[in-house]
């Protein structure tokens, strides 16, 4: 656990769902629940990353590790890594978790699980899939699908390519990513420092200009798949489940 660092980056400024950060689900904060799920979790350190005085003074009122960061970061791996650099004594720190605030129904297990993943098999960067079963989220946009190249035990797979479109064509399973990761401090750093890619630039996803610069990404394969709010019907989606599962 002492070697774990877990970092939720957070801002309040979202086109789609102003505030996001600190929307009330149950009478708790959506990103106060997930820092508490990574507590829960003992996987490691947990900070939430954020860039607003509102974000910051809540965090501090519910006792959860938080941090300053630049308002200008163009993505949450960006303002991780300001974070990590920023925090003290993480000299023994040898795994960064990115986080993701926005989703409000993770479960503990699914971060100890990515945490078990990283320590099982060597790689660049480390995630998380589940299967999905509806048609409907197979086509949405904003769930973005993998395509997996499997070990021959298929508890884990290599990644091949990320897209909000529905990948790979034909029948089989059909995967949808966790915007969940787990990085070596060398890892982390490389990434940082390489460009945007043509295919990050026309997809909206970072992941792919780890594939772009030659990056291995391995994927665990997990049962439960968090709810990640996007918009006002997904905040619903997660208040609901929230309510009836009493998570």
């Amino acid at each position: 656990m002492e070697n774990n660092l877990i970092i939720i980056p957070s801002r309040m400024e979202s086109k789609r769902l102003p505030g996001k950060p600190l929307l009330d689900i149950e009478g708790i904060p959506m990103v106060i629940r997930v820092a508490k799920q990574a507590i829960k979790s003992n996987s490691g350190l947990v900070y939430i990353a954020c860039c607003d005085e509102e974000v910051y003074k809540t965090a501090k009122n519910y006792g959860i590790n938080v941090i300053m960061t630049n308002p200008n970061h163009s993505s949450g791996t960006d303002r991780i890594y300001e974070a990590f650099k920023n925090i003290n004594n993480t000299k023994k720190i040898d795994t960064i978790i990115n986080l993701q605030g926005d989703m409000p129904t993770i479960l503990s297990s699914t971060i100890s699980n990515l945490v078990k993943l990283k320590k099982t098999i060597p790689s660049d960067i480390f995630t998380l899939v589940n299967e999905i079963n509806d048609e409907d989220e197979k086509l949405d946009k904003d769930t973005v699908k993998v395509a997996l190249s499997f070990n021959k035990s298929k508890r884990y797979g290599k990644a091949l390519y990320f897209s909000r479109s529905l990948i790979p064509y034909g029948e089989g399973p059909v995967y949808h990513h966790i915007g969940v990761y787990a990085y070596s401090k060398e890892s982390l750093e490389k990434f940082i420092n390489l460009k945007p890619s043509k295919l990050e630039k026309r997809e909206s996803l970072e992941q792919l200009r780890a594939l772009e610069a030659n990056m291995d990404i391995k994927v665990g394969i997990v049962e439960d798949s968090p709810i990640g709010v996007d918009n006002l019907a997904d905040f619903n989606k997660a208040c609901d489940y929230i309510k009836n599962n009493k998570i």
